[in-house]
């Protein structure tokens, strides 16, 4: 149990104090009493490493407890005669994963896996050149640490999933799964009740009180002909618009309190917490899986499968564990001397969503930042709810464009608008989160140091570049090398610099940018001093200095029909040449989606656990 939860040892802090310190006794008693509110571990399912020990024989496990499996292990254990096991190498979520405001304080900590790529012809201004890729270990997964937009993709990308074979797959076929788990704050009419549910899980928080600077954002880009939009997740997805978000009250509302948090006493179903699984297991002498191999407390626990395992790991996790297992390139398992199960091109297809950043500035109140306004805000926070961390704001603006068609419904580029006030290091370190070099962290923060900085990130949404996973070596607690790519087809760059010039670098030419002063500036990086600014020349430079992930890995454990070379897995998630083995999260994904992933993830979810469903009530009744 955590501290602040523990009633005799808060006691014991509060007494130390003595009648001396009673306001201040008093005011650390509603502190650590609304700390256990919002992130107390009576909210989420306890450890079941005893009945694992007891019994560990289970119809389904589900490996990964992320924004995919939470959702599938939810689902399953619906059916009260299956006995479900969910595994997650994290433990709880804590402070920094549910207040939302916080969302970056996330990486490198123990919540976070900590990836990096490595070193290519892209994140050139990074240390080792490897840009960080962070990945949530904590139950929730991503969807922990994740800054909770919620955003569909476009109709484009399902139907296109489906023309190539993926049947079941269409945006008609995938809607009610993300209506499904919905609980839609917005109001409902005739127009919103086709794309939005009130009756799932998941609290979406559709709201239009827009801050300042958030208005100014909207302001400056209708300024440039880009449509005011009110349901990216409607009808078009184009325009700009203050995003939807799954944020409950003044917490994250993530995979984990959506959808574990309500069913955590359900007694078919079992979550085992920092627990590593480290290989799928095979009857021997067959392809059909028996279980897998859990690494806890230095201890190796053998689980059994009576029906399936799904493996939900995410797109770094889940290739690593099916090659450790044997299922992936032969070639490569080989030298890894890895007995292979089946010859499949697991790792492969690897597609993210890579940005590049403007900066704009203006001169501002440099006491936000300050640490006496931080603790002010956080007592704000835990004691009322209120105050500048309980969302998102002022980062919620996101808006949708093609750069080659005005009149498209679907986009390339995705911005987004990140605003940091003044010494945001004292609260906010985005550059140093992710390893920056010496040079770029100096010259942001000399930027940073009594000005307001606008990132103006353009995301190249469909990328044409892939790139790959490989094991380092077969030890399951290394870290495998991450090969993004980025940029490695041209056409992407040019996606990149087109969108900078249409949008980002416009910006400052508005009236809404130009009332209160802001301005375009660069960082004068050495790498890029030789070119004009600007210039294509330099954007591409920019671009591959400071290259940034918006951790978005998908597509390396790709669906695809048996005639897709490339495919690993079938419409229903099935892994070919394997009995008994699912793959559901954003690995299977044949291309990334145009937009976030948290969200289609969990449709992924969604989806699967009725594909099983409906498999093993089917094969009962033929029994």
């Amino acid at each position: 149990m955590s501290w602040a939860c523990d009633p005799a040892l808060t006691a014991n802090i509060v007494n130390s104090y003595g009648a001396a310190g009673t306001l201040f006794t008093q005011t650390l008693t509603s502190f650590l009493a609304a700390q256990c509110a919002v992130v107390g571990d009576h909210l989420w399912p306890d450890d079941a490493i005893d009945a694992v020990l007891k019994d560990p024989n289970y119809d389904f496990i589900v490996v990964g407890a992320g924004s995919a499996g939470s959702v599938v292990a939810n689902r399953l254990s619906e059916v009260p005669d299956w006995k479900v096991l969910l595994i997650e190498a994290g433990g709880n979520p804590q402070l920094s994963t549910v207040m939302p405001q916080v969302f970056y304080n996330s990486m490198k900590t123990d919540l976070d896996w900590g990836y990096k790529t490595q070193p290519q012809n892209s994140c050139r201004s990074y240390k080792n050149k490897a840009c960080a890729w962070p990945r949530g270990k904590v139950l929730g997964g991503c969807g922990s640490i994740n800054a909770m937009f919620y955003v569909r993709g476009n109709r484009l990308d399902y139907d296109t999933w489906a023309a190539d074979g993926n049947y079941g797959w269409s945006y008609d076929d995938v809607l009610p799964y993300f209506i499904k788990s919905e609980k839609y704050n917005g109001q409902i009419n005739e127009e919103t009740k086709k794309y939005h549910g009130k009756d799932g899980y998941l609290n979406i928080e559709d709201s239009k009180d827009y801050d300042f600077i958030e208005r100014l954002i909207v302001e400056a880009a209708v300024e440039l002909g880009m449509k005011n939009s009110t349901d990216i997740n409607g009808d078009s997805q184009m325009g700009i618009i203050l995003a939807q978000s799954n944020v409950k009250g003044n917490v994250r509302h993530g995979p984990a309190r959506a959808f574990l948090s309500p069913v955590k006493d359900r007694k078919n179903l079992h979550v085992l917490k920092n627990s590593h699984v480290t290989k799928i297991l095979f009857i021997p002498g067959t392809n059909k899986v028996s279980g897998v191999k859990v690494h806890k407390n230095g201890k190796e626990i053998i689980v059994n499968a009576r029906k399936e395992v799904v493996v939900s790991g995410g797109a770094i996790n889940s290739p690593q564990i099916l090659m450790l297992s044997g299922i992936g390139p032969r070639k490569h398992l080989e030298e890894m001397d890895i007995e292979v199960k089946v010859d499949l091109p697991v790792g492969e297809n690897l597609q993210d969503h890579v940005f590049a950043p403007t900066f704009y500035t203006v001169p501002g109140d440099t006491s936000l930042a300050s640490l006496e306004n931080i603790v002010r805000e956080l007592g704000n926070y835990m004691l009322a709810g209120t105050g500048a961390f309980k969302d998102v704001r002022p980062h919620r603006v996101i808006s949708f464009a093609n750069t080659t068609d005005p009149t498209s419904t679907s986009p390339d580029i995705q911005f987004h608008y990140l605003v940091l006030p003044p010494k945001s290091r004292n609260m906010l370190d985005v550059f140093e989160k992710h390893d920056l070099n010496e040079e770029v962290y100096n010259k942001f923060h000399e930027l940073n140091s009594e000005k307001i900085v606008i990132l103006v990130f353009s995301v190249v949404l469909h990328p044409k570049s892939s790139g790959t996973i490989l094991l380092k070596n077969k030890n399951p607690f290394e870290h495998p090398l991450i090969y993004a790519n980025y940029f490695e087809d041209r056409e992407d760059m040019e996606t990149i610099i087109r969108a900078t010039k249409q949008h980002s670098l416009k910006l400052g030419d508005t009236n809404a940018f130009k009332k209160i002063g802001l301005q375009l500036e660069w960082l004068e990086i050495d790498a890029c001093k030789e070119f004009e600014k600007a210039s294509d020349e330099h954007l591409e430079c920019i671009a591959r200095e400071l290259t940034f992930s918006l951790y978005h890995p998908t597509s390396t454990v790709k669906m695809g029909p048996k005639s897709d070379k490339g495919a690993v897995v079938d419409p229903e998630l099935r892994v070919y040449g394997v009995e008994g083995l699912r793959v559901a999260d954003a690995s299977i994904m044949p291309f990334v989606v145009r937009g976030n992933t948290n969200v289609p993830t969990m449709m992924i979810g969604e989806k699967a656990a009725d594909m099983i469903k409906k498999f093993w009530t089917d094969r009962h009744q033929e029994l």
